[in-house]
Formats: structure tokens, sequence, C-alpha cells
């Protein structure tokens, strides 16, 4: 909406600045540069559009020494403030044309203390200017029509800052001539006095022969001063009513989309809401049934509250309903997993495309007792061309199928489909972070997890746990002879033994090389802790194919238990190690931690 009228006032008016910022002066739009927006507006025409609510004009300098015109206009709607439109216009081409308009060599100054030096550097290479930050003692020099500055004029003018208003010399000399100058303040819309426009006229030849000729020189001292601030005037009354056209225009487009806006900010705040929810820490399931709660909850269509999200099964042709709202549990029963192909939702899942029926019809192959008249919605949810899943949302009976509806529907599909694979990459860099790659163990850190947790509980209901330090007796053996593809063979072997020797409830986790543990959970039962070693060796002793080769192995198992071998995991953990290290000398072995 605002791109044109930015357009036509720069064609007409060569308004080169247009903004929108909120009721906090934070920006919402540089309609002139949209990439930039976020910042805080802090200038003094903004501070006093807000101060005195109402338009508020003047000239505002920037930290690359660069002045521009702004007009700022708060705008509100029904008594409240919601927001400021802004224009600007840079004011550097008014300074050249006064300087060939009035026949004379202009210097612009800048009190150094309204600059930070960098900045301001960048600025001058930016435009191409020659920039000398220590020529002069209080300000800086950003044009001037003179090729060699007159420097020490320059800086008596920055020392005599006693006098307001123009102030005007005569008899200066510069290169063998006598000039006449005129130092004309600038003033912000802060009302600083922010910089200086210095005159100069060549008096050499005229000097002697017309006092006529000096009271011209201060008329146009005057005239080109107040010519200045009138220039300044008439721009910034053109942008005052460009401001009140610009916002009567963008109030007749506000009314007639409000509607289309308020549908579209429900929308976007569901869409939003959604990929928000995939940030907390939550299982897929909870993840996708709260994006199922936002897609119900918006008012402006006409969908039923009830519906479900069907995930694709891994590496089969299979739909698994993960979340659901409203639905009788007879469906439930026979949705839970569904064939491609099969129903709407299978239909939706094989062609990939969305299927809408909006009465029960032969497709709806799946019926029940007491089933209601209803239509569907089915969405497949794909990303890069794979499928993740499929929506369902239920609408009345004889719903009329809608472009608008139906779009909305294929941008919750489209986000949701960011949402599983946020989902779903998360999972997998918490499954790399946590276990063994080789055998899927748990891998040294979520042993240590596993560790804490039991003492945690054994602690509080004062139970006794054991842990298993289990080393290899004949790896090194394997991997030199049979090379390093048989010995990682040979550990993933080793896991699944391990796990069938242990219960659900107990961990077996891999630290490294051919080093594995195990925890053992409430060893409640006297001897069970020796009686699962022995288990574990008779396993391991059992010979390992080795793609045709059969090879023998064993183990030594050290053996630390809480609480009488330690209260914390360090100490219990280097207890193991020893008690595995006295198990090594005789082989095929274990051995619990017996002290010092």
């Amino acid at each position: 909406v605002a791109t044109p009228i930015y357009q036509r006032q720069h064609q007409q008016y060569n308004i080169t600045h247009f903004y929108f910022h909120d009721a906090q002066r934070i920006n919402l739009l540089r309609v002139h540069k949209p990439e930039k927006y976020g910042d805080e507006i802090n200038r003094f025409t903004a501070l006093g559009s807000e101060k005195n609510a109402g338009l508020f004009s003047g000239i505002e300098l920037g930290p690359l020494g660069t002045f521009t015109l702004r007009s700022v206009l708060p705008v509100y709607d029904s008594g409240q403030l919601i927001g400021y439109i802004e224009l600007g216009q840079e004011i550097d081409g008014i300074i050249e044309q006064a300087r060939s308009m009035f026949n004379v060599e202009l210097l612009f100054l800048i009190n150094k203390q309204y600059l930070e030096q960098k900045q301001w550097e960048a600025g001058m290479r930016m435009l191409a200017r020659p920039f000398n930050w220590e020529m002069l003692s209080e300000s800086v020099l950003v044009s001037g029509s003179m090729q060699n500055a007159p420097i020490e004029l320059l800086n008596s003018i920055d020392a005599d800052k006693s006098v307001d208003g123009v102030r005007i010399r005569d008899d200066v000399g510069l290169d063998d001539h006598n000039f006449w100058s005129a130092v004309i303040p600038i003033a912000d819309a802060g009302k600083r006095n922010v910089a200086s426009l210095v005159m100069l006229h060549d008096m050499t030849a005229i000097i002697e022969s017309s006092e006529r000729e000096v009271l011209w020189f201060i008329i146009l001292s005057a005239i080109l001063s107040w010519a200045l601030f009138f220039l300044f005037w008439i721009i910034l009354g053109k942008a005052e009513l460009q401001l009140d056209k610009a916002r009567k225009l963008l109030i007749e487009h506000a009314e007639a989309r409000t509607k289309q806006v308020e549908q579209s900010l429900n929308i976007q705040r569901v869409l939003d809401e959604m990929l928000n929810i995939s940030l907390p820490h939550l299982t897929m399931k909870e993840v996708v049934l709260k994006s199922l709660d936002a897609v119900l909850s918006i008012p402006v269509f006409t969908l039923q509250n009830k519906g479900a999200i069907f995930l694709v099964v891994e590496g089969e042709q299979t739909l698994e309903m993960v979340a659901h709202r409203n639905l009788p549990d007879a469906l439930l029963q026979s949705c839970a997993m569904l064939p491609f192909g099969r129903c709407l939702c299978g239909k939706a899942a094989s062609s990939r495309k969305i299927v809408f029926e909006n009465h029960l019809t032969e497709g709806h192959e799946i019926r029940y007792d007491g089933i209601q008249p209803h239509g569907h919605y089915c969405i497949p949810i794909i990303s890069e061309d794979i499928l993740l899943g499929v929506l369902n949302a239920y609408v009345e009976n004889g719903h009329e199928r809608d472009e608008t509806e139906e779009g909305f529907l294929k941008n919750v599909a489209d986000t949701l489909a960011i949402v599983i694979e946020r989902k779903l990459a998360e999972e997998k860099l918490e499954q790399l972070a946590h276990n063994d790659t080789l055998t899927g163990l748990p891998n040294r850190s979520l042993f240590h997890d596993r560790l804490n947790q039991n003492l945690a509980l054994a602690q509080r209901h004062k139970q006794e746990f054991a842990v298993l330090f289990l080393d290899l007796d004949h790896f090194k053996e394997i991997n030199d002879t049979l090379g390093h593809d048989m010995g990682d063979a040979l550990l993933v072997q080793t896991a699944t033994r391990l796990l069938s020797c242990v219960r659900k409830s107990d961990t077996v986790a891999r630290m490294g090389g051919d080093e594995f543990t195990v925890i053992l959970a409430e060893t409640k039962e006297p001897g069970s802790v020796e009686l699962v070693a022995k288990n574990i060796l008779k396993s391991l002793l059992d010979p390992f194919d080795l793609d045709g080769t059969s090879s023998n192995v064993g183990c030594s198992i050290g053996i630390a238990m809480y609480p009488k071998d330690g209260l914390d995991s360090e100490t219990l953990l280097k207890h193991a190690d020893s008690a595995m290290y006295h198990a090594k000398r005789k082989r095929n072995s274990f051995s619990f931690f017996r002290g010092k």
C-alpha cells in the first residue's frame, strides 16, 4: 500500500524517506529501505510529535554528518495512538542551489560534539568527499566551494560563538584578497546550534568604491539566511500536506481491507503458534496435538472442532494417528493404523493431493454405528517431496469447498511439515548426543545421567544398586587379525548380548573402545548381581560369527555396590574400574570391589 505513495512523493517532491513507527516509536517499516526495521526512533522530531501529540517538523543531523528535513505525524484510531508516519528529505541539494544562486563561497561546518569521528569519516568516504577531522579545533568541514579552506578564519569563527544570530565580519584577508564573511548558525529540531554556514564574498574590487556594496552584502547575508529557512519552511509545509494525504489514503485502504487483515492475522497467529509450539522440550505427539488444537481454534472458517493428524510410519506405507480431538472411540480404533489408499486420509496419502468431500460417500470406507453426516478436508503434509503425514479436518454436511479455506489448510500443512521436520531433527540430534553411533547404546554422557538418576532414587528410597565395568578380553587381537570392520561387528553383537542379560529397567552403555558399563537398579535379592555377572560371562563366551569366522572373546567385570562402595557417581565408577582390573588378572571373570 505504501510503496506507490512513496514513489509518487519521491518523483514529485524529492521525498527521500518514508517511515511507519508504532506507538512506542519502534520502526515498523522504512518504505525506502524495507530490509531495515525494528529500531527505536529517538530523533527530536519523533520525540516532539510524541510530546505535542501532533505534527512536528524540523532539521535533523545524521550520524554521518548529513542533514534531513523531517515531519512526523501521529496516527490515532478511535482516540487511541497507534503509531506515527514520517517523511524526510535530504537538504544537501538546497545548499548547492544557494551557492550558485547568490554567487558566493560557502563553507559548511558541523560541531564535533554532535558527531562520532569514525562514523563521520565513514560517511564522508561513502559520499566521496575529502575529510580531515583534525583540520579544525571545534568543527569539521563537510563541504565547501574553496579549494584551500581558510583554516585560521574558520578556527576564529569556532572560537567566537558568543554572538547569537548571523555574524558579519569585514576585512578578511585571504590570498591578497579582501573578503567579507557572514556566519549563519544552523539549529536542528532540538534547538541545538549544530552547524554553521560560512558565506565569503570577495570585496577586493569594490570595498572602496561604494558603501552601497557594503550594505548590499549585509542585506545579501540576511536574505540568504532567511531564504534558507524559507526554503526549509516551504518543503516542510509540502511534506505536512503530503503526510495528511498519505494518511487519508492509508485509512481508505485499511478500511477496505479490515476483514481480510483480521482473517490474515488470525491465520498468522495460528501459524506462529504452531512454529513456537515446537520450540519447548516436548515429545513429537505433544507437539502435533498442540498444533492440531491451534488449527481447530481459528474462528474465521467453518471447520468443526474435531479432526486428527496422521504421521507416516517410517519405512512403511502406513499412517499412524498421533493426535486427535473429539473423535468417537470406534473411529479411534479403526483409524489407529491406516494403510495408504484406504478411506479419505489414505487416499490423500497415496495421491499426495488434497481430498475434499462434503458428505458421506463411497470413498468414506470406515463407518461405525451412529455416524453422523459430515464432510472432510484431508491435506497431505509434504516436505521436499517427502510425505510426512495427513491433516484431517471436519466440516458440516453440505459444506461448500472454499479456496481461501483450502489455502489456509495448505499453509497449515506446510507449517506442520516444518514443525515435524524440526522435531525429527531434534530427536535425531538428541540421540546422536546421548547414544553411541555404532551400537546404539547410551554413551558416556547418558550413562552418567542415568547413574545420577539411580543415585537420587536410591538415596530417596534407601535402596541398593550395582555398577558393573566390563572390558573385552581379546578385542585387540580381533582388531589386529580381522580388521576394524570385524571389530565393529563384534562390538555390535556384544551390545545385543549384554542387553539380553539385563532387565529393561537396567542400563547398558558403551564408554568407548571395548569398555562397557551396566547399572543394575534395585538389587534387592541376595546374589542377583553375581547371577547377572555370570550370565554376561557365559553369554560373551559363546563364539562370535564375524563374516564366517568364529571368534571367542570373553570379558572381565568389575562390580561396585551403592552405598557400600561409594556415595557418588565418580567414586562408584572408579571403584568398579578398579575391581575390573583385579578381575583382568584371571581373565573371563568378575570381581567385587574390596577396598584398599
